[in-house]
Formats: structure tokens, C-alpha cells, sequence
């Protein structure tokens, strides 16, 4: 297999972002549903653990998001026991994820069960306009995934 061309990076700092708000509304939840906050322990437990895994929760996106593009199709750059491209012509819905309104992610579908790819959306990259360039330069033209994302 060639070695690919183009990878997408995410921004640190926007998934950091990212992650401190949704910590932050899991504070807000912790309050509406009426969890007794008057335990300095349990305050100082719940700061600790929003403010260090909003750090986590951001360095898994950094790690999990990134995508490889290249004119065979796309994969996730994240080395697992089994990587398998997603070809052109093998994919058959985009979708979005559905954290918030707009996620920070694309979920890309293939044919065969099992068979997807994260895209990270413009949002969390480091160049923004590099996903609809690189779309726009590797996919085919009649391709679902250029249609949903470069347009």
C-alpha cells in the first residue's frame, strides 16, 4: 500500500475547548439534578477530575480524530489491530455527529458492517481548509463524501 499524502491534524487547543465545555456542562448537570455540593471533598474531587480530564478527554480527541486522505480513499491514521481503507466507491452515507447541535466529528460509512471513518470537522483542525481541499483534490467528483463536505 502507497503511503499516504495528506493527514489531518487536530488543534490541541480546540479540543481543549472542546472538552472544557463539555465539562462544563456536566457541572451544570451535577447542579440541576440536585447533587449536594456542600462536601469540600466531593467539591475538591469534581475540580480536580473537570479540570484533568477535560486535558485527557482532549488529548483522545487529538489522538483519535486524525484521518489519512489519499486517492484510494480514507482511514483513521490511529494504528489498531486491523486498518482498512475506505475506498471512494465503497462509502455510502456522511453523517453527523450528534454532541450539541454540530459534533466535532463526520462519521463516514462504508458498505460492509464495521466499516467507518472519523473525520473531524473544520472546527478541531489545525488548518480548517485543509479537509475541503484535501476532499476536493483526492475524492471522485460523483462521490457522496465530496458532495456532503466540499460543497
Amino acid at each position: 500500500m502507497n503511503e499516504p499524502r495528506a493527514a489531518l491534524e487536530v488543534s490541541f487547543p480546540k479540543a481543549l475547548l472542546f472538552s472544557a465545555l463539555c465539562m462544563l456542562f456536566l457541572m451544570i448537570g451535577f447542579f440541576v439534578i440536585g447533587i449536594p455540593m456542600r462536601d469540600p471533598l466531593l467539591v475538591g474531587f469534581l475540580v480536580l477530575m473537570v479540570t484533568g480530564m477535560a486535558a485527557v478527554f482532549a488529548a483522545v480527541f487529538c489522538f483519535m480524530l486524525r484521518c489519512k486522505i489519499d486517492s484510494e480513499g480514507l482511514w483513521s491514521a490511529v494504528p489498531t489491530f486491523y486498518q482498512r481503507v475506505l475506498r471512494w466507491d465503497d462509502v455510502t452515507a456522511v453523517r453527523r455527529s450528534s454532541v450539541f447541535v454540530r459534533g466535532p466529528f463526520y462519521l463516514v460509512q462504508g458498505r460492509a458492517l464495521g466499516e467507518f471513518c472519523l473525520l473531524p470537522r473544520p472546527f478541531l483542525l489545525k488548518h480548517p481548509e485543509r479537509l475541503k481541499q484535501l476532499i476536493q483534490e483526492y475524492a471522485p467528483a460523483d462521490n457522496i463524501v465530496r458532495k456532503e463536505l466540499a460543497a
